[in-house]
């Protein structure tokens, strides 16, 4: 009997080392799928992180470029339309401008530069005209007060004159194209029409 009693004693000892080893086992396993599973979750909350920075990043690079796209387009717009404007403007100077080379007072405007040109120290000069205006020959040679040759050009479409001395090489622009072209350089510089 005792010898049966030392035999359950024994077995029940055992069974609840038994029972305690794999309580430990157990209790180790969960410990370690614990931190198995904090280090996936922490590494998965890092990969969606970093994986939403770079969409938040794509998005914003688009918007950036979708933006410069945008603004481009918006400025050359704004530069055609600038352009048009000034050109609309201009377009009606050049029309005002051949009707004045029409008027009476374009033949004092003449006399009044070949006046002005007379005062130069041009020893051989050329004045150039349009082949229309060599009918005002005698008042522009008289108005310039030394000899003069008188010569159409055909690069002088407006109106006015070229004055070039043949000595020196000198060349004094009288054209009304000239004085067309610097004021449209003047007007695009200080219109205020900048676009921004």
């Amino acid at each position: 009997m005792d010898s049966e009693k030392i035999f359950m004693t024994m077995s029940e000892e055992i069974k609840n080392e038994s029972q305690q080893t794999i309580n430990d086992i157990l209790a180790e396993v969960k410990s370690i799928e614990d931190q198995a599973m904090a280090s996936i979750k922490m590494e998965a909350k890092k990969n969606a992180d970093m994986r939403l920075k770079q969409e938040l990043d794509d998005i914003h690079s688009q918007a950036a470029s979708e933006i410069s796209e945008l603004n481009s387009q918006r400025m050359k717009k704004l530069i055609r339309k600038r352009d048009e404007y000034v050109e609309s403007i201009f377009a009606e100077v050049l029309k005002e401008l051949k009707l004045f080379t029409e008027s009476k007072d374009y033949r004092a405007y003449l006399e009044n530069k070949a006046k002005q040109a007379g005062k130069s120290q041009f020893m051989n000069a050329v004045i150039y005209v349009r082949e229309e205006d060599l009918q005002y020959t005698d008042l522009i040679k008289k108005a310039y007060g030394r000899n003069v040759l008188l010569q159409s050009s055909e690069n002088i479409h407006i109106g006015g004159m070229i004055i070039e001395d043949q000595q020196s090489d000198l060349v004094l622009d009288e054209t009304l194209e000239f004085a067309l072209k610097t004021q449209k350089e003047w007007f695009n510089k200080n219109s205020g029409l900048v676009i921004r």
